[in-house]
């Protein structure tokens, strides 16, 4: 039988296996919320059979990226990126919107939903990639760097922000990041901060003088997140009373803060709960409180599981992955390899730390889940390619190093026997005299 050898990082294949054990038997554990939700519909098994499908299709998915060569991301990345952005629009058209909590998040397509930011995040990150590499000398000046990169971020962004302000926020972070490791000016950068900071300040002030004029206001759709964003801040300082005004928010968002507030100190309790070793695997008692317990606060419910342990160990996962990414990109060959493999590790492992931090209580609720651990159908597959992606580019990264030190060590053979050959002539000609 033939031997099937996986190249490429190993320490990055070793974490991408972990995540998906851990996955598995995490949502499994805490899937009882679902169970008594729905009894009829829905049981503990299915909820198992049903994450083993979202990993089995992540693998297929990982493993149809790391297939290719990453030569052929750089010519399809401006189609992807045109193929996420039209599906970014499409969730503007009523008949095909998927809305849940007041925002539209998924796009109905042939009887199924693909919850569309996902796509994009990693559109966006081959497009800014692809574009560093192929305006690197227009992307010298702020106007060149403006209308080349910086417009479709921005585009995006916005288009986004209508549904979803965490999502938004967190990929203009992560392009940020990305800009400043490939070295873009950092006086457009601060001059990018400053203009962005501003455009957010006019909108809430045009928010709160359009609920001055009328509280319906809040029924827009812009505005409508704007309103969520506050009251989870205010969830966030315990200053409720006195920095919202509860008059002027819809029913939905007053229901959907009471919800959050309930969720994030039940994630709490479960998280003080845990101790040093937790409570064992399928013994968490939060989960019944959670609904949320297998996607947004997973982190919880698996420290509770499995104690402050369980919880380093998982931090320590995406810590290293980071590492092993930063790593590769230093052996990167060229600018768009270098910027998609930082881009791709800086949106896992921010949006995995986000949902830490929203998790033990040390900023607002975002609703992002954990990369390659949370449930979720669309996030698994997509993030999964990503992994693929970046184990591509480390691939080709280790084929080259190989050649590389095969070269040196033919020159370096090649020398010796010069050298010997040099040291035979001159004994010769030393006998000879």
């Amino acid at each position: 039988m033939a031997r099937i050898r996986l190249r490429g990082d190993r320490v990055i294949w070793f974490i991408v296996a972990i995540f998906a054990m851990i996955s598995i038997i995490a949502v499994f554990s805490v899937g009882s919320y679902l169970t008594r939700r729905d009894p009829d519909i829905m049981s503990k098994t299915s909820i198992y059979v049903e994450q083993f499908g979202s990993v089995a299709l992540g693998f297929a998915a990982l493993f149809f990226c790391y297939a290719f060569n990453y030569n052929f991301y750089r010519k399809v990345a401006p189609y992807v990126f045109g193929i996420s952005v039209l599906m970014l629009l499409l969730l503007f058209v009523p008949p095909l919107q998927d809305q849940r909590n007041g925002a539209v998040r998924g796009l109905k397509l042939f009887g199924h939903t693909l919850q569309v930011f996902e796509f994009v995040k990693v559109g966006l990150i081959l497009f800014i990639s692809w574009g560093i590499e192929k305006y690197s000398r227009e992307i010298q000046t702020f106007k060149g760097f403006c209308l080349k990169l910086l417009v479709w971020v921005v585009g995006v962004c916005a288009c986004i922000m209508v549904n979803s302000f965490s999502s938004a926020l967190l990929l203009a972070l992560v392009s940020m990041m990305v800009f400043y490791f490939m070295e873009i000016r950092f006086k457009f950068l601060m001059w990018t901060v400053g203009l962005a900071v501003a455009a957010v300040a006019i909108l809430f002030g045009i928010f709160h003088l359009s609920l001055a004029i009328s509280p319906k206001a809040s029924e827009f759709p812009i505005f409508n997140r704007l309103g969520t964003v506050e009251s989870r801040i205010g969830n966030f300082v315990g200053k409720n009373d006195t920095t919202l005004d509860l008059s002027k928010m819809t029913k939905a968002q007053k229901e959907q803060m009471d919800r959050e507030e309930r969720q994030s100190e039940s994630a709490k309790i479960a998280i003080k709960e845990g101790g040093l070793l937790g409570k064992g695997v399928g013994n968490g008692s939060a989960r019944h409180n959670l609904s949320m317990a297998f996607s947004d606060f997973i982190f919880a419910s698996i420290v509770e599981e499995t104690g402050l342990v369980g919880g380093i160990l998982i931090v320590l996962l995406y810590l290293i992955f980071l590492f092993r990414c930063i790593s590769i990109s230093f052996k990167c060959p060229d600018a768009f390899s270098q910027a998609l493999v930082l881009g791709l590790a800086f949106l896992i492992t921010t949006q995995a730390f986000l949902h830490i931090l929203v998790n033990v209580r040390l900023i607002p609720i975002t609703g992002h889940t954990l990369p390659l651990i949370s449930h979720g159908g669309t996030a698994y597959l997509v993030l999964s390619a990503a992994f693929g992606i970046i184990l591509s580019v480390s691939r080709t990264v280790n084929k080259l190093e190989e050649e590389r030190k095969a070269a040196e060590e033919a020159a370096a053979a090649e020398a010796e026997g010069d050298q010997a050959v040099q040291t035979e002539t001159e004994q010769l000609n030393t006998e000879d005299r």
